[in-house]
């Protein structure tokens, strides 16, 4: 009996260990997408912000760079990362935001603050989710709907991965978002 719960102990620890190295998001992405939820529930009281593996994320970090290593800058930074996160229209029913920033003095609600600031805008109404913003706004369809027709949906994905340019820390930042159909009216 005690060399069944021993086996069981060391089985249940490997099994563990093994699910948390398996496409898991870390702790840090986790926190964000929660400061993230709570700033999009705040225009979307059904949004939700689910921390996902790290990929999107590392595809995008590794376009970010130039031939010499510096970061790219502007609309070069956002084509690059839009070309490579559409690769074989993969997320063609998805809205995708980014952002990418120095990770000096930077806690996860600064964090969860400048991947909003990517995704929302503000006007006399208040703020609202802006899939003017998505680096693919103009791609993204449902069905044969797209444009106006169409919304972000309230299921939100936090893709995060950190690295170096030269000295400097960065993170990268990407959100997606399965578009819908408007409602009628």
């Amino acid at each position: 009996m005690k060399m069944a719960k021993k086996l069981l102990a060391v089985v249940l620890t490997g099994v563990m260990a093994v699910s948390m190295l398996t496409g898991c998001a870390g702790i840090s992405s986790r926190r964000v997408a929660d400061e993230l939820q709570g700033m999009l529930k705040a225009v979307n009281d059904k949004a939700t912000v689910k921390a996902a593996d790290d990929d999107l994320a590392n595809k995008a970090a590794k376009v970010a760079k130039d031939e010499h290593g510096a970061l790219k800058t502007g609309d070069t930074l956002k084509n690059d990362v839009k070309t490579e996160l559409t690769k074989g229209n993969k997320l063609g029913d998805s809205y995708i935001w980014f952002a990418c920033f120095t990770t000096k003095d930077v806690n996860k609600t600064v964090k969860a603050q400048n991947i909003a600031k990517a995704m929302m805008t503000t006007d006399n109404q208040g703020a609202k989710i802006d899939t003017n913003k998505a680096i693919n706004k103009d791609a993204v369809k449902v069905g044969n709907k797209s444009g106006d027709d169409i919304k972000a949906g309230n299921n939100f994905e936090l893709s995060m991965k950190e690295f170096k340019v030269g000295d400097a820390n960065y993170v990268m930042i990407v959100v997606t978002c399965k578009a819908q159909v408007k409602a009628a009216g």
